[in-house]
């Protein structure tokens, strides 16, 4: 492991980078209406109640999980047990998304009902039709549909995505990913919409892993990431726990700051060091100041120097003297995973900040 050095400070542009627009030829024809995607505000002020599971006390998504437990959208099986590194199927998948879509009136003809009726089991309820009529579920995936297969990444991801109804995005972000190539045009824009939003992630050693069926812990945080995403909070009102190996945050996440405000930091709660093979120039690239914007999180286009102490623990962000916060506008600093690493016997990684999760508020 190479340490980095006691004190560097590095001072950088962030750039707006050019957003690509989804060509029409990549727009998919299911399109039949924008999802209005507000039934997380039914959820949204209800009372959460912890409810322990017997097999989450030490998973990474116990906060999530217990969170759309008490919200109801998600549950758990016999014996307090939620079993979440069992992978969820096509049904399960569909049917919880549709928990948190507000898309009530349907408009399809019998015929189309009828087939969906017998495609999919009565458990489901209105949930199927719903999602075809919204433009969440397509044509084509009733062909061969297997509901009880379980769900891909980016299987989620496209739905997802269609119920986001996001129409333009950049995929400039993913083309690092090793396995990035292995997706379609359409997949690689779902995935884009989704990772942009900070809703899927990738691993530390540079993979996507699209296909990968997905296990009910993940799934129950990409959930919570949607929609959370919606409105730019990331489990403000539930008391989310700070990323692992953080501290201290400064200012706290979901505070409210002065415009002029300049320094932002993060105090570690170890002796942070570069990871093999990175350097000064990738940290700087793995540090961005966003801003709430039209629903989603976009480059703020603010310029900015970082500190990296190690004798402190401590990572600052330094706006540029001539560079102030926007009023009664919401920011977020995010810092990409594998970046960093803690300076123990253990060398645990730092899995990054997402979009969201450190937030703030100028006024």
């Amino acid at each position: 492991m190479r340490k980095a050095g006691k004190l560097f400070i590095m001072l950088f542009s962030v750039i707006m980078l050019t957003t690509l627009l989804v060509s029409s030829a990549w727009a998919d024809p299911w399109k039949k209406t924008q999802v209005q995607t507000k039934g997380w505000q039914k959820h949204q002020n209800q009372l959460t109640v912890t409810y322990h599971f017997k097999d989450i006390q030490n998973h990474w998504a116990r906060n999530e999980i217990q969170n759309l437990y008490a919200k109801g959208v998600m549950k758990g099986y016999e014996q307090q047990l939620f079993k979440p590194n069992s992978s969820v199927s096509k049904n399960e998948a569909l049917a919880t998304i549709m928990r948190i879509v507000d898309h009530q009136q349907v408009n399809i003809n019998s015929d189309k009902k009828k087939l969906l009726q017998r495609i999919f089991p009565a458990w489901m309820g209105l949930a199927p039709i719903q999602a075809y009529d919204s433009g969440i579920l397509a044509d084509w995936e009733l062909i061969n549909w297997n509901g009880n297969q379980p769900a891909t990444r980016i299987e989620v991801a496209m739905w997802l995505s269609r119920a986001a109804g996001d129409k333009e995005v950049s995929v400039k972000e993913l083309l690092s990913f090793k396995d990035i190539k292995q997706l379609s045009k359409d997949e690689l824009v779902y995935a884009a919409i989704m990772y942009n939003r900070g809703i899927m992630r990738g691993t530390p050693d540079g993979y996507l892993n699209p296909f990968k069926p997905i296990s009910r812990g993940e799934f129950a945080v990409m959930i919570c990431r949607f929609m959370d995403s919606e409105t730019g909070n990331y489990h403000d009102e539930n008391g989310q726990e700070s990323p692992d190996l953080v501290e201290q945050l400064t200012p706290a996440n979901g505070a409210k700051v002065a415009t002029d405000t300049k320094e932002f930091k993060i105090n570690f709660s170890a002796d942070m060091v570069l990871a093999d093979g990175k350097d000064m120039g990738d940290l700087a690239e793995a540090v961005k100041i966003l801003k709430y914007q039209d629903g989603r999180w976009v480059d703020a286009g603010l310029e900015f120097a970082l500190v990296f102490n190690e004798n402190n623990d401590q990572l600052v962000v330094k706006l540029d003297n001539n560079e102030n916060l926007a009023t009664d506008t919401k920011y977020c600093i995010t810092v990409d995973d594998g970046i960093l690493v803690a300076d123990t016997s253990k060398e645990e990684p730092f899995d990054g900040i997402a979009k969201g999760q450190w937030s703030f508020t100028a006024e």
